[in-house]
């Protein structure tokens, strides 16, 4: 039913076959630059060069920059964010004749924070159509459910497009895939966000401010980046993990990946189905279940086990990935939608860095089964942590805070969607209620 009434909002029909294209393209995207680096550079330098410049400094950038367009209508801006990106994809499909490692690191700065911004965008946007309508619970979790899915085929696609056609038709590729994204959200109708009159950088402090004047707020983000990192001490561990501690080759290590990559399909499918449980107890629980996964891939004997562990661990991913986002836009009122939704995707993408820096020294000092368990550990006192800091009482204080608080300033709201319940200034009523994400973080 709820599903039903989800496809029946075309602007969230429209966002979400942007966000489908756009996760294919990222994964395309990323595989055969990732590839071009390696090989015309031929050293690790450069392939740790391209990571930090697309995914962990555009994390630094993008919250400076969303308080400049937010003023923008998303109907134009979204558009042209995505046509931005597919000039640069063809730019640096031109410059793979003529590689040169400067301009090509430039250019895929500029497009990580294009794609960040792009991501922060939209989901604000979703928020914003959703959530008057009572439909953000289940909206996030067909988005992550989605993601899910184009996190496991992305890869696959990419590979067999640079291994049929070459990085340049990989690259060609993306910029037809945000080409049509443009012109999906071109015609779409998307409301108009609410503005503020401070200033961009006023408007940056103001929201701070606003974070750090509701604690649960500020728990959610902050128990958010210590959590990813937590989480992703596993990625650069798992290949050594197959090679050198089970032996079971690239297949193995495939395996363990894809098992990952369907258990958080699956945990996004059981968030649908519970996304309205306690939030405290989705997120403890979801961070114990990850805590177990990665103690049975410390322990695992063989590929079954480890497999085991690996599902295990993904499908709780699945389920607190998107539990965190929903939590967090279901406490932010309508004016910082767009501020506090960027520095969430900001967070999830700086943590990473540091989450498989330390998998990396654990694993090259010690044993990839020592960087599981320490893994296994942090997310075992992440849970005590989120435990402590979403409990009732603080979460009331929260809601307290709201109440008290002035509001932020004049603002001028577009007007409702078509079809949705109207929205005040600030914010839905309901919004003011404790409520009982988007990515995937390994």
């Amino acid at each position: 039913m709820k599903l039903r009434s989800l496809i029946r909002v075309p602007a969230f029909v429209s966002l979400l076959l942007a966000y489908t294209l756009n996760e294919l393209a990222w994964s395309v995207g990323t595989l055969a630059l990732s590839i071009l680096v390696y090989k015309r550079t031929g050293s690790a330098l450069g392939s740790t060069g391209f990571f930090l410049l697309s995914q962990v400094v555009p994390g630094f950038v993008a919250p400076l920059l969303v308080p400049r367009l937010e003023r923008l209508a998303p109907r134009r801006l979204l558009p042209a964010l995505y046509w931005l990106e597919a000039v640069l994809y063809g730019i640096l499909a031109w410059l793979t004749s003529r590689f040169d490692l400067g301009p090509v690191l430039v250019l895929v700065l500029a497009d990580g924070v294009v794609a960040l911004t792009a991501r922060s965008l939209a989901g604000a946007v979703r928020a914003d159509i959703l959530k008057p309508i009572g439909l953000l619970h289940e909206g996030n979790a067909l988005t992550n459910t989605v993601f899910s899915v184009c996190f496991m085929v992305g890869p696959l696609i990419g590979g067999g497009v640079v291994a049929l056609g070459g990085t340049v038709a990989a690259l060609l590729a993306n910029c037809g895939l945000f080409a049509a994204m443009g012109v999906s959200l071109a015609i779409a109708s998307l409301p108009a966000t609410a503005r503020g009159e401070l200033s961009p950088k006023g408007r940056l402090r103001a929201a701070l401010a606003h974070v750090k004047s509701d604690p649960p707020l500020r728990n959610l983000l902050s128990l958010q980046g210590v959590g990813v990192v937590f989480f992703t001490i596993s990625t650069p561990v798992e290949v050594v993990y197959a090679e050198h501690t089970l032996h079971v080759g690239a297949g193995g290590y495939g395996a363990i990946v894809a098992a990952w990559g369907a258990g958080a399909v699956l945990g996004s499918v059981i968030y649908a189905r519970w996304s309205r449980a306690n939030i405290r107890v989705l997120l403890t629980g979801g961070s114990i279940a990850i805590a177990v996964g990665l103690g049975v891939l410390a322990v695992a004997p063989d590929l079954v086990v480890a497999l085991i562990g690996a599902a295990l661990a993904g499908i709780a991913n699945g389920v607190i990935s998107t539990a965190f986002m929903t939590e967090t836009q279901d406490r932010t009122p309508r004016d910082w939608m767009t501020l506090v939704t960027t520095l969430l995707q900001s967070i999830r993408q700086i943590s990473p860095g540091l989450g498989i820096l330390l998998g990396g020294v654990l694993a090259a000092a010690g044993s990839a089964r020592l960087a599981f368990g320490v893994a296994g550990a942090g997310c075992l006192l992440f849970a005590g942590a989120t435990f402590v800091l979403l409990s009732p009482t603080r979460l009331k204080r929260g809601v307290a805070a709201r109440h008290d608080a002035p509001p932020p300033g004049p603002t001028h709201a577009g007007p409702p969607l078509s079809g949705t319940a109207p929205v005040s200034p600030d914010g839905p009523a309901h919004e003011q209620t404790p409520t009982s994400e988007i990515t995937i973080t390994r």
